[in-house]
């Protein structure tokens, strides 16, 4: 039998200081979006937050119980943006821990200009996320 084609994705959760699983906070604001990366992420054994605008978010970061290892942040929300958001996490020491992914729909170019310019730790294109995400629960199996 040939051998299973590896999923796509992140990778299984590695084990965070202390032995406690990897927490990654969603900050989206379509809640569909948020909830369907989420779901993907439990089952892969992470430890997962979503907030669906930078205050909610700033108040999971705040509490040393939910701070994230990394937040999967989205670009375009409404009010305070993931550009702004992204700049204020990384200027702030007590949070010098926490890797910040931009997620956005924007064309490569423009994310990595944004990425640049707010200090994150890197990008994925929201397409990427939710086209390997939605494809494996839609796709019938040998159907790739």
């Amino acid at each position: 039998a040939a051998p299973a084609a590896p999923s796509g994705g992140l990778p299984k959760a590695p084990m965070a200081a202390g032995g406690r699983k990897p927490r990654i906070l969603i900050v989206d604001d379509s809640e569909m979006t948020a909830r369907i990366i989420e779901a993907d992420l439990v089952s892969k054994g992470f430890e997962v937050h979503v907030a669906d605008t930078a205050d909610k978010a700033t108040k999971i970061i705040l509490k040393k119980q939910t701070r994230p290892d990394l937040v999967l942040l989205d670009v375009r929300m409404p009010n305070v943006n993931g550009e702004q958001f992204c700049r204020f996490i990384k200027s702030n020491s007590l949070f010098k821990g926490i890797k910040v992914l931009l997620c956005s729909g924007e064309n490569v170019e423009e994310l990595q200009r944004i990425c640049r310019e707010a200090g994150a730790d890197g990008y994925i294109p929201k397409d990427a996320v939710m086209g390997s995400l939605v494809a494996k629960e839609l796709m019938p199996p040998g159907a790739e």
